[in-house]
């Protein structure tokens, strides 16, 4: 009988974790189908198998015995079927089918690079239109069933009905001047009925020299108006005329209004009357050109044209704004400029009232507030106007308020900018004692300051 030792492993048979063919008979359970060898020993060693690392089976005291069968027979089944397993397994790197596959994968990769190189491109063309015109034609379909939808119905007859309700307090001017041994035109342009008992307000430059100004009602009636008086900082002049049922414009609040909101534009513009544009505010304290410095103007993108000037721009519920008064460059870019209804009306009142503006004198410069001003004085915002320059015996200098001052608040009210400051202090009616909240040096003060006449010299 042989012993175990004849089942040694060869070196070339592939292990177990290669999924060698070879039966050991201890990792598999027995096969009723056939015989089967027992393996006995020592009573302290039966349950003990040898090491993964050693090379063969190595028990000299191990004894075995056959079943069904002599173990003789057994083991030269394994030889024959060992010998079988080792002519028929080929050698390691002999692999014909494997590089067979690898020529055919190669050749295939090529051919669907070539395809895609060649047809790649019109596919996605392809499918791209196919997007697009699926996208195109939803879009289509969405339009058709909601154009005719009560929202948009109510968008357009809320245009026109803001149209509606301002086109008769709108007017046409035409302002003449005697030339030599003619009559030229002076300007052409358009104002705003602001009272029933005939006022109406337009720009200072439409009037400016006119020995006669001709006013055109949105009804066609034309009437001889009078210049009550006009204001060279804010380009706005009053006049009036005498006529029965005017329709006067509604104020609205400038300082409400915000960058974004809806607005209209209305006027004669190349004396084409109640032409209609709207657009949207798109900034605000803009700065005025040379000649009035000290404006703080709204910007818009409603179309205005010369003859636009002096017409008023109103907000979503046809109030006054604001009164259409320059344009960048020669013609119309998408940027025009308005006066603030908020001086506007401060304007109107003084030319009604006396015919002429008195406005505050504060006797101070001032400037936009930087970050580097913030963060030194720890301010909480750039809100405010720092002081470059305190005229001395001013108002300001009286009241103990000194250069690099930072004014914060005007009798309470916040001071958004030094253009803010301005507006507050020119509003102000003269010999008015006003508080003023400033920060000097990082810590806050509050004074008061009689509020002074503006010189004549001072535009």
């Amino acid at each position: 009988m042989d012993s175990p030792s004849d089942f040694e492993r060869s070196e070339d048979e592939p292990s177990e974790v290669e999924g060698s063919p070879v039966d050991h008979q201890r990792n598999r359970l027995p096969d009723p189908g056939r015989p089967r060898v027992v393996f006995t020993g020592r009573p302290d060693e039966q349950n003990e198998f040898p090491s993964p690392e050693q090379d063969s089976f190595s028990e000299p005291e191990v004894s075995a015995r056959a079943e069904s069968f002599p173990v003789n027979d057994l083991t030269e089944e394994v030889r024959t079927a060992t010998r079988r397993h080792r002519r028929e397994r080929p050698a390691i790197g002999d692999a014909p089918k494997a590089g067979s596959t690898g020529i055919g994968f190669f050749i295939f990769s090529i051919v669907f690079v070539l395809g895609m190189f060649f047809l790649g491109p019109e596919l996605v063309e392809k499918y791209q239109y196919s997007v697009t015109r699926g996208k195109m034609m939803a879009e289509y379909e969405f339009a058709v069933e909601n154009l005719g939808g009560q929202s948009l119905t109510d968008v357009s007859n809320a245009y026109q009905m803001v149209a509606l309700s301002v086109r008769p307090s709108v007017v046409s001017i035409n302002a003449v001047k005697d030339g030599v041994g003619r009559v030229e035109e002076s300007g052409l342009g358009s104002g705003v009925i602001m009272s029933t008992d005939g006022f109406i307000l337009t720009n200072q430059h439409v009037v400016r020299g006119a020995s006669s100004i001709f006013i055109q009602l949105h009804d066609r009636r034309q009437f001889v108006a009078t210049l009550v008086g006009e204001d060279e900082s804010s380009d706005l002049a009053l006049l009036k005329i005498d006529a029965p049922d005017l329709v006067p414009a509604t104020w609205g609040d400038s300082d409400q209004v915000n960058v974004g909101s809806i607005v209209w534009a209305i006027g004669s513009p190349y004396g084409f009357q109640q032409t209609v544009t709207s657009g949207i505010i798109s900034g605000k304290d803009r700065p005025g050109d040379i000649n009035h410095p000290t404006q703080s103007l709204l910007q818009t993108d409603a179309a205005v044209n010369p003859g636009n000037s002096g017409g008023p721009l109103v907000d979503a519920k046809g109030r006054v704004i604001g009164i259409n008064t320059s344009i960048f460059g020669d013609s119309f870019q998408g940027i025009s400029f308005a006066v603030p209804s908020e001086t506007a009306r401060f304007i109107y009142r003084e030319l009604s009232k006396k015919g002429a503006v008195t406005r505050g004198y504060l006797g101070v410069k001032p400037v936009e507030v930087k970050h580097r001003d913030a963060m030194r004085l720890q301010l909480p915002d750039l809100d405010g106007a720092m002081l470059s320059q305190v005229v001395e015996g001013s108002p300001a200098f009286a009241a103990g308020i000194r250069s690099f001052d930072i004014i914060r608040q005007w009798n309470g009210i916040e001071v958004k900018n030094f253009k803010h400051l301005y507006r507050l202090a020119e509003m102000t009616r003269p010999q008015t004692l006003v508080e003023v909240n400033l920060i000097r040096d990082g810590k806050e003060k509050v004074t008061q300051v009689v509020v002074g006449a503006r010189p004549a010299s001072i535009r």
